[in-house]
Formats: structure tokens, sequence, C-alpha cells
């Protein structure tokens, strides 16, 4: 049990770690990008698992407010913008199986000769790719929530206390 979540956390550290590497960002961002994929993937993994939530899309979705929510915490402590700490973390949850095999499907059903098999691919296509929809605005609209709940904290974060008014009012006096 607690095997399978810690190998499933493990794996979306890395690859969260991966994405945030593309980033170019400092060190200690990547460590807590990939802390936070491998917290947010897991509570999924756990909420799929073990508390039996029956959509996918509805623990993505709980999974990345969390991710939003710890985004802003982290971002304060290391005084960098939030949607780099949470986006790369956001990206192991992507669900590309179901897109792919919605596309699989789309390519069998225009394929086919048969109109029972047509039927049949049809049904599939639309399961895979209403699934890849909603889990990927799940993704989406769970992150996005936190970011504009505390779009004033998470401007202000990088700011070191200054508002952006007084640093332009200042620039434009000094001209």
């Amino acid at each position: 049990m607690i095997d399978s979540i810690l190998s499933d956390m493990l794996l979306a550290a890395i690859a969260g770690f991966g994405f945030a590497y593309a980033c170019n960002p400092p060190l200690r961002i990547l460590i807590f990008s990939a802390l936070l994929a491998a917290l947010a993937h897991g509570l999924r993994f756990a909420l799929l698992t073990y508390f039996n939530f029956q959509t996918l899309a509805l623990a993505t979705f709980i999974a990345s407010f969390c991710i939003g929510c710890l985004g802003i915490l982290f971002a304060k402590i290391l005084k960098t913008p939030a949607e780099i700490i949470a986006f790369p973390a956001l990206i192991p949850m992507i669900p590309g199986i179901y897109a792919y095999k919605a596309i699989l499907y789309l390519f069998s059903f225009i394929r086919s000769e048969d109109l029972r098999a047509k039927t049949d691919y049809l049904i599939q296509f639309f399961d895979y790719f209403f699934t890849t929809l909603s889990i990927t605005l799940a993704l989406a609209v769970g992150v996005s929530v936190t970011l504009l709940i505390f779009f004033e904290q998470a401007f202000m974060m990088t700011r070191h206390h200054k508002s952006f008014e007084n640093i332009v009012l200042k620039y434009l006096k000094d001209k």
C-alpha cells in the first residue's frame, strides 16, 4: 500500500524535476517543483486508489488545487513566482495515454468499413477524448483558482515589499 504510493510519488518527482529543468531555474526551485509534483501525484493516486474517487477528473482537480496552494506557499519561501514552481508539477498529471488512445480510436474509426466496429470505435474515441478533456480542464482550473485567489500575494512575492506603482513613480521622477 505505502510502497505503491511512494513509487508513484518518486516517478512523479523525477518527471516534475525533468520538466522544471527545461525552464533552467536554480536548483532549489527544481527540488521544490519535484517535491510538489510528488505530493500532488501521490495525493491523486491515494484519492483514486484508497478513497475510491469515481472520477479521475475530480481527483486531478483536488491535486492541482493543492499544487496551487503549496505553490503559493513555496513561492513565498523562495521569493519566486508561483507559476515557476507549480506548472512543472502539473505536467506529470497530463493525461497522455488517454489522448493517445483517443487518437488511435479515431484512426480506427476512419479506416474501418464495418458499421458495428465504426460505432464501437466512435464510442471509445469519445470516451477517451472527454476523459482527456475533463482531466486537462481540471488541471488548469485547479491551479488557476488558487493563483487567482492569491493573485496579489503571488505578484508581490518577488517584489521585496515595494509596489510596482512606487517603482514606476520613482523611475518617472528620476527622469
